[in-house]
């Protein structure tokens, strides 16, 4: 049988709260108030502690005999599951709670420090001790403590141990309730998730089979496209034909797959910016930097040419001078680190905001979803430390500078 698991007093209780519940009870019992752990350690401070026992507590000759009258209260309560009235070693009346959850005992409040003439049904839990009742200080002390008599100490007892554990049960239920609707929301939100990831795959799948309508066919005319601008010396539009029909391709093979290698996704990447450069000429100019010992680290599907996508829809052809698009990648630490940088006009905090939360995703004339949909595959992927960074002075010239950030050991 599994055991049972044990349940702390401070993962139930504000013990800021009970501190301050002890002094009212103390202030409208007058009696001596403090809590303990299971182990009878303390977990409030003292209050309203007589002088009397505050004296003797500093006296190495008493001091173990009052933990031991605590221990041997908190121990009894918890066998006969109430409270428990008892005389102390001194000859004070005492009383301990015991605290329950589940059945489970979890800590005990000790309460009383006050004197009685009718004592005759009260155990003494520890032997009497001598040689204090010499000290005229202790004496005097002794003789200011509270009378009280048993009949109320008794009543006090009971109702503070029904109406505190009542409430520590339902403290309890109220902290299990908010774990449990808290997973159930954890649980929401990984369901909501995974329905945006299946609806982002899905779409990449759906631009995929927007060239899979006979692809042999397709092929067929841009390999007849490619020969015939070879035997007619346009080398410009054979170089277009075959880069974009690698680029098919790749997309036609790797569509079902969610991770590709860095190496494929640079030779798509190499093509696409081919096309570019011959459509927009000078107007366009781009480095890539990747060592090839990194070529065999995955990320995700087509995830490198959506960020040089944007890079160059909104930092080159919207600007009559163009501009330059770099990309390098670097290790990390544990990780590899892509970056791809623009010479753009940047974008606000408040923009890059937007489209990582998904605003564009939801809105689709907001535009950036491609921006979204990857951050959201390497979350998916890799977790939450893997999200897409985008940093930008949003300054003419100065550029944005997008990171995908992905673990080497994914080879």
């Amino acid at each position: 049988m599994a055991e049972k698991q044990k349940i702390h007093i401070e993962d139930v209780i504000d013990v800021k709260e009970l501190q301050a519940l002890q002094d009212n009870w103390a202030k409208a019992t007058n009696l001596a108030f403090v809590s303990v752990d299971r182990n009878g350690t303390p977990i409030t401070e003292q209050s309203n502690f007589t002088p009397f026992c505050k004296k003797l507590r500093q006296m190495d000759a008493f001091r173990e005999k009052c933990y031991y009258c605590d221990a041997c209260g908190g121990r009894k309560a918890r066998r006969i599951g109430r409270a428990y009235t008892y005389i102390c070693h001194a000859g004070l009346i005492d009383f301990a709670i015991p605290i329950m959850i589940k059945g489970q005992y979890v800590g005990a409040i000790l309460a009383g420090q006050v004197r009685s003439e009718d004592t005759e049904n009260l155990r003494q839990i520890a032997p009497g001790s001598h040689g204090w009742q010499e000290e005229e200080t202790l004496a005097e002390l002794y003789n200011q403590v509270t009378v009280m008599p048993v009949d109320k100490i008794l009543g006090v007892a009971q109702i503070l141990c029904d109406s505190y554990n009542y409430s520590v049960e339902k403290q309890y239920i109220n902290k299990v309730d908010a774990e449990l609707r808290e997973k159930d929301l954890k649980l929401i939100k990984e369901e909501k998730l995974r329905i945006e990831m299946e609806k982002s795959l899905r779409e990449i799948e759906l631009k995929a089979l927007h060239y899979q309508i006979n692809p042999h066919f397709l092929f067929n005319v841009l390999n007849t496209i490619g020969r015939l601008a070879f035997f007619e010396n346009a080398k410009m539009t054979e170089d277009v034909v075959y880069a974009f029909a690698d680029m098919m391709r790749y997309i036609l093979r790797k569509s079902t797959q969610p991770l590709s290698s860095l190496g494929d996704e640079i030779s798509y990447v190499v093509n696409y910016l081919k096309i570019q450069k011959i459509r927009l000429g000078s107007r366009l100019q781009y480095t890539i930097e990747v060592p090839e010992e990194y070529y065999r680290v995955k990320l995700p599907f087509l995830s490198l040419t959506t960020v040089v996508e944007n890079s160059i829809k909104h930092a080159v052809e919207n600007k009559a001078s163009g501009g330059m698009i770099q990309v390098s990648a670097r290790k990390e630490k544990e990780d590899l680190v892509v970056d791809i940088v623009d010479d753009g006009d940047g974008i606000s905090p408040a923009r890059i905001s937007s489209i990582l939360r998904g605003d564009a995703y939801r809105n689709e004339k907001a535009g950036a979803v491609g921006i979204y949909n990857v951050n959201k595959r390497l979350i998916h992927h890799f977790g939450h430390e893997y999200a897409l960074d985008i940093q930008s002075r949003n300054k003419p010239t100065l550029g944005t500078k997008v990171t995908i950030r992905v673990p080497l050991e994914n080879e």
